[in-house]
């Protein structure tokens, strides 16, 4: 707990420590990778409401969010995180509208019920399901400001001893236009609402770009530090579903008196992350020397009357470019235009004809899975490959680097396109346990791999109409030689309604090796070495509407999965003397589902308005062609209905609220403690959950730039039938009251 609030305060002084380095920088925004400016348009081109933006009382002019990709470095505008609507699901493990399955407690591992919204597998598959705090590069916010911008939340639920508390820091602070740097803390600790079910982690990053006219570069250095303890679910669900059965009438669990299968097991993953991309640009300036401005009693040159009429000294309905300005008026505007009397330049903009790039990413992760009690494990698991051993120890290393080389967009009215070709290097290690040492002794076997791929990349983001981006790529050598993936996706904006509406699509088509550890895997209990493994065949093609104006998106899609790969459940049966089966022993493997595998999903997401009530809703149908392979609900939903208002113009705006989540009834995957990895469940012990609405009311409340919120969590606890798992054999927390606030300050 003391290392809690030293992080805190670390973060309080850094918020002070900068202010010297930024009296008055210029916005210097810089531009994408095509080279247009981007300080009022969005991602996707279209122009942004600047009005909605620079409101004084959230948003101060001057500061501009952007990610990149981790590929190249791209820049992908992102707006600033001061929204008030969705607040209270910030900090909800089952995502903004509950589209995740998790075990319950705050930092638990997760999976999306979404598959179309699935990431693709990591090298490293144990920090996959902690996406919820573990940052990729790509996800990592730059912060380009005038003034050191800080932001400051913390989130709790009001459970002095089982409950949760997660403090997260931002600052961002720039040393010129041109150069800035910052960090991220994010301090996770959640008791646990039942037994043996606590999450301690302490993720981190520090970031730094420099973005000149010839060189760009941005610098990420992260440390994510996860310890979770697993209980194993609890061991009979009726203690949820039927407590009075359980009590037999004489007693009420708690939630923390509930018995857990598992006890004195940990999962402890450790990461170190260093990521570099950088080009450097080729080509010319474009600009030109202005005329002098000459003031007398009546001026009359046009251009200095379109500066004043630009920054609103004069009116454009009360003065034509013929009629002389006072000479009044035109000192009054030395401070907006430039010195009367005087030469100036115009600066010259520069235009990138070509980039030279280049990208490294260096990954150092390790994870251990330790057991302490032995007697335990005998009985629960199939196989105990080290004996007494209590400790699992895997690491992986990986270099990669990637060199390219860019004809970028725009550059002269041919040029309707940017074109990228590259090569990429990676090398990885692992080490895993092996048991093939003298007098079988544990020993540590390292696998290593080289791989290089070459690709190239089309893209055009300049207009207004339509952008697009093909990237292809495929393996030459190495470990993952053969393997290819063409992706491609584009957006089509047209007028309708009097407002722009957004036609979206997607499509890839993907041969991919399967990651490493589905094809070596050596633990205390889980053991493969499956070299014969097939590469799998993907090809999806998926399409999105936005109507602004009707504040509906429309968004379906199919895919085609040839050897879709999973971790299969091959628990084995322990009978008695007669032939009964008492228990089951776990154990798991990966499979390859040979024939196609085919999902569709349909979602329609909706947001209703009528004075000051709101109802945001959001609907997805999916459809597996093999539910015992790839199980999906058919129905996920989500509904929040509040009404939002503001009690002082500008200064104080108030939501008051319920949201709901709701998925149809289906055979989830199960989750390993041994992986930290969801699987299928035991085919002979099947259960199905869903069908339980989880309900939530919330207050939230935004004073100028702070955001409080006041939810009362899962209040439909007891009501109804009481299946809330999101995880077979994990309940969700009971009823209990949150809370949080998030400050953003700007100087």
């Amino acid at each position: 707990m003391k290392r809690k609030y030293i992080y805190i305060l670390i973060a309080l002084l850094c918020w002070q420590l900068p202010s010297w380095a930024q009296q008055r920088i210029a916005n210097g925004m810089g531009t994408s990778a095509s080279g247009r400016n981007l300080g009022t348009h969005d991602r996707n081109g279209n122009p942004i409401d600047t009005t909605a933006v620079t409101d004084a009382s959230t948003i101060p002019i001057g500061l501009f969010s952007w990610k990149i990709d981790h590929r190249f470095g791209n820049v992908t505008p992102v707006p600033v995180d001061t929204i008030q609507t969705g607040f209270q699901n910030s900090n909800d493990m089952g995502g903004p509208t509950g589209q995740y399955n998790y075990l319950g407690n705050l930092g638990s591992p997760r999976i999306n019920r979404i598959f179309f919204d699935r990431r693709e597998e990591s090298q490293f598959i144990f920090t996959d399901p902690y996406d919820f705090c573990v940052l990729r590069p790509q996800d990592v916010i730059f912060t380009n400001t005038l003034s050191p911008f800080t932001n400051l939340t913390y989130y709790k639920s009001l459970n002095s001893r089982n409950g949760e508390e997660r403090f997260k820091s931002y600052f961002a602070v720039n040393a010129n236009k041109r150069l800035g740097f910052g960090f991220n803390i994010d301090y996770l600790y959640g008791r646990g609402m039942y037994a043996d079910q606590s999450t301690a982690f302490f993720n981190g990053n520090l970031f730094a770009y420099y973005r000149g006219d010839k060189y760009d570069m941005h610098f990420i250095f992260s440390n994510d530090n996860l310890k979770m303890k697993e209980n194993g679910g609890i061991t009979d669900d009726r203690y949820i579903t039927d407590p009075l059965d359980m009590a037999e009438g004489k007693k009420q669990y708690a939630s923390t008196d509930i018995p857990t299968v598992l006890n004195k097991v940990w999962n402890h993953n450790t990461s170190y992350h260093v990521f570099l991309t950088h080009r450097y640009n080729l080509g010319f300036y474009k600009g030109k020397k202005e005329e002098p401005i000459v003031a007398t009693d009546s001026l009359t040159n046009e251009m200095l009357k379109d500066s004043l009429i630009s920054n609103g000294i004069l009116s454009d309905s009360l003065v034509t470019k013929s009629q002389p300005i006072p000479l009044d008026v035109a000192n009054a505007s030395k401070a907006v235009t430039p010195e009367v009397n005087d030469t100036t330049e115009k600066a010259p903009e520069f235009v990138p004809v070509t980039s030279f790039i280049h990208t490294m990413e260096l990954d150092f992760n390790s994870r251990k899975y330790i057991t302490q009690d032995n007697a335990q494990a005998q009985n629960l698991y199939e196989y105990n490959y080290f004996g007494t051993d209590s400790i699992d120890h895997t690491k992986r290393t990986s270099i990669k680097n990637t060199l390219g080389i860019s004809l970028r967009e725009g550059f002269n009215k041919w040029a309707k396109a940017g074109l990228t070709a590259f090569i990429t290097h990676e090398y990885r290690d692992f080490t895993l346990s092996d048991t093939t040492g003298v007098d079988d002794r544990r020993i540590l076997k390292h696998y290593k791999e080289n791989n290089l791929s070459i690709g190239g990349e089309l893209l055009k983001e300049q207009g207004k109409l339509l952008h697009y981006r093909v990237l292809g790529e495929v393996g030459v050598a190495g470990e993952d030689a053969g393997q290819f993936r063409v992706e491609g996706k584009g957006d089509l904006n047209f007028r309708f309604l009097g407002d722009t509406v957004r036609l979206e699509a997607k499509a890839y088509v993907k041969n991919l090796n399967p990651v490493f550890f589905y094809r070596h895997f050596h633990s205390k209990h889980y053991w493969w070495d499956n070299d014969e493994l097939s590469k799998i065949m993907r090809t999806r093609i998926e399409g999105t509407l936005h109507i602004g104006k009707l504040g509906t998106t429309l968004r379906a899609g199919v895919e085609n999965i040839k050897n879709y790969t999973y971790l299969d459940n091959t628990s084995v049966a322990v009978t008695n003397d007669q032939g009964n089966v008492t228990s089951y022993k776990n154990n798991a493997s990966v499979k390859q589902y040979g024939d196609n595998l085919q999902v569709f999903t349909a979602m329609w997401q909706q947001k209703l308005k009528a004075g000051i009530f709101h109802l945001d809703t959001e609907v997805a149908y999916q459809k597996s062609s093999n539910q015992d392979v790839l199980p999906l609900p058919d129905i996920s939903a989500y509904a929040n209905l509040y009404l939002k208002t503001a009690l002082v113009k500008n200064v104080f705006n108030v939501e008051l609220g319920a949201d709901a989540r709701y998925f149809t009834k289906y055979a989830a995957p199960d989750y390993s403690p041994v992986m930290g990895q969801f699987y299928l469940q035991n085919p002979n012990q099947k259960i199905e959950i869903g069908g339980y609405p989880m309900i939530n009311v919330y207050a939230n409340l935004q004073w100028k730039r702070t955001r409080i919120f006041i939810m009362m969590y899962h209040i439909n606890q007891g009501s109804g039938d009481s299946n809330y798992f999101l995880a077979p054999h994990y309940p969700i927390n009971p009823k209990m009251l949150k809370l949080g606030i998030s400050w953003n300050f700007f100087d």
